[in-house]
């Protein structure tokens, strides 16, 4: 097989993220890395006289895992982070994703999405900025498509 000659790069990832009034924010410019978890619900079964066990599947998850600058901007990832972990009733909002970064033909990730967990550490001795990971987890479907716009 040949070598691809298609292989992307993290450089220019897009992600938005909706605020508490439901309008898209951008924050690749306060973000710096995202893993994306899928999947399935899988189970083994066995009967007598079998050696290897079959599977079925039936449901679906997902968990992404966000790096987030802790910067003191509105409208940065971790200002629509904080404000929506401490909001009353903070709920799902949506987080769009783009890959390679968002043109017509990039992947497009999206569904709606609940804060599951904030956490971040603190150091004197770190001269960088401090990283915040924010695990976030879908309420409902996680769709990809195609970028058309």
């Amino acid at each position: 097989m040949a070598q691809t000659e298609t292989a992307i790069n993290a450089c220019d990832v897009d992600i938005e993220l909706d605020d508490d009034a439901g309008a898209e924010k951008s924050i690749k410019g306060s973000s710096n890395s995202l893993a994306m978890n899928f999947d399935k619900d899988i189970k083994p079964f066995r009967t007598f006289g079998s050696r290897w066990p079959k599977r079925l599947e039936c449901g679906k998850d997902a968990s992404f895992t966000l790096g987030a600058v802790y910067s003191s901007a509105a409208d940065e990832a971790f200002d629509l982070l904080k404000t929506w972990y401490f909001e009353a009733d903070p709920g799902a909002r949506t987080l769009n994703v783009y890959i390679p970064k968002k043109n017509v033909g990039a992947d497009f990730y999206t569904g709606e999405f609940r804060l599951k967990s904030m956490t971040w550490s603190l150091s004197p001795d770190e001269a960088g900025p401090a990283m915040v990971q924010a695990v976030l987890e879908p309420s409902g479907a996680v769709s990809i498509s195609t970028n058309a716009t």
